[in-house]
C-alpha cells in the first residue's frame, strides 16, 4: 500500500508537470543554482547546460547538485560533475539521476569545449540518456548532442547562444517515437557595478511559447552573493544565496510556480 500511494504521487506530479508548460531544459536535469536564483539564464551563466559556458573560466572544480520539484521528492534531481580545463580541449562530465525506483532517467553527458579566440569560445555536448519505466519493461536510450557558443565582444557584456538536441533526436518505444525538446537560448549579461550583475535570456522551446527570463546578482562582500530573478511563461519568480569561501563555494536557489508551488536546489562545489 505505500508504494501504491508514492506511484500514484509520483505520476500525478509527473502528469502535471507536463500538462503545465514549465522549463524546457529540464528534461536534461542540468542543476544550476546560481541560475536558478537568476530567473534560470542557465545559457549564459557559467554551469553545463551550455557546454561553452565555462570556457572563460579556468577553474578546476568538482561539485554536486540536488533539485527538487515542488516538494515531491519523487521529482528530485540528483547530479554531479567535474570540470577540468587544460591548455589542449577542456572537458567537463556531468552525470544526473531523476525520478525513482518504478521511473527514472539516467543522464551521462560529456562537455568539449575551447576558447577560440580571447573573445569567442564553442563548445559541444555529447549526451547519453537512459530511461526506466517499469521493472516489466525495457529500458529505452539515445544519444543526443547540443552546441553552444559564449561571446565577451566587450569587456563586462556576455553574450550566448545555446542549441539543445539541434539535429532533433527522437526516443524509440515499441509504440511510438517521443519527441525530444528541441530549444534555441539567447541570453546576455553585464556587469554593470564590479558588485551588480545583470543578465536576461529568450528560450524557445518548439514545441512551447517563448520564454523570457531575466535576473541579477549583487554582492555585498565577496563571501556573499544575493540573487533574485523571474521567468515565465506563466510568472516564476526566483531568488537565492551564494557563499564563496576561498575553494569551496556553496550556492541555494528557490522559485514559486503560481501552480506547482516552489522549486529548491543546491549546489556544493570543490575548486583546485
Amino acid at each position: 500500500m505505500r508504494h501504491f500511494w508514492k506511484d500514484i504521487t509520483f505520476f500525478i506530479g509527473l502528469f502535471i508537470c507536463t500538462n503545465i508548460p514549465c522549463k524546457a531544459l529540464d528534461v536534461y536535469q542540468f542543476v544550476n543554482s546560481r541560475a536558478g536564483a537568476m530567473g534560470d539564464c542557465v545559457s549564459v551563466l557559467p554551469g553545463f547546460a551550455n557546454p561553452s559556458g565555462c570556457a572563460f573560466d579556468e577553474t578546476r572544480f568538482v561539485s554536486l547538485h540536488y533539485l527538487n520539484r515542488y516538494g515531491i521528492k519523487e521529482l528530485s534531481t540528483y547530479a554531479g560533475s567535474f570540470n577540468f580545463p587544460n591548455k589542449y580541449l577542456n572537458v567537463g562530465t556531468y552525470v544526473s539521476r531523476y525520478g525513482f525506483k518504478a521511473y527514472n532517467e539516467t543522464l551521462a553527458s560529456l562537455n568539449l569545449y575551447r576558447k577560440l579566440s580571447s573573445f569567442l569560445a564553442l563548445g559541444v555536448r555529447v549526451n547519453y540518456l537512459n530511461v526506466h519505466y517499469s521493472d516489466t519493461d525495457p529500458n529505452k536510450s539515445l544519444f543526443t548532442a547540443d552546441i553552444g557558443v559564449t561571446a565577451r565582444p566587450v569587456d563586462k557584456l556576455t553574450l550566448s547562444v545555446l542549441a539543445i538536441n539541434p539535429f532533433v533526436v527522437k526516443l524509440k518505444s515499441d509504440s511510438r517515437k517521443m519527441e525530444m525538446p528541441v530549444v534555441l537560448s539567447l541570453g546576455a549579461s553585464y556587469e554593470i557595478l564590479p558588485v551588480l550583475l545583470m543578465c536576461a535570456e529568450v528560450e524557445k522551446d518548439f514545441s512551447y511559447p517563448v520564454v523570457c527570463k531575466v535576473g541579477m546578482e549583487y554582492m555585498p562582500i565577496p563571501q556573499l552573493c544575493l540573487r533574485a530573478g523571474m521567468y515565465g511563461k506563466p510568472f516564476t519568480p526566483s531568488f537565492g544565496v551564494g557563499l564563496n569561501l576561498s575553494f569551496f563555494t556553496l550556492d541555494l536557489a528557490f522559485s514559486r510556480h503560481p501552480v506547482l508551488g516552489f522549486r529548491s536546489s543546491c549546489d556544493v562545489a570543490f575548486s583546485f
